[in-house]
């Protein structure tokens, strides 16, 4: 299991695989439901970006799909000036 997922199921009795985030991600969906939801949260707020960018790159998602995603689930309640700092570099 990938850091990054480990990190963001350490609270929680139900975890998210690295897939299923995956497979969110890349299709642009964000799901409704609790605790899925605030773990997705928790991968874009607290995850170190360096473990992000890994993630994807193992997962095949691209800094676009990332950042769309980010843009329009996370931004609007959680803000990660890191990860924002990357789509300037990129």
């Amino acid at each position: 299991m990938h850091p990054a997922i480990v990190t963001v199921n350490c609270a929680y009795k139900n975890c998210i695989t690295e897939e299923k985030l995956a497979e969110l991600i890349k299709k642009q969906e964000f799901p409704k439901v609790y605790p899925l939801n605030e773990q997705i949260e928790v991968f874009f707020s607290e995850v170190p970006v360096s473990a992000v960018l890994s993630f994807c790159n193992k997962h095949k998602i691209t800094v676009e799909e990332l950042k769309n995603y980010y843009e329009q689930y996370i931004k609007p309640k959680f803000k990660n000036k890191r990860l924002e700092e990357l789509w300037n570099i990129l």
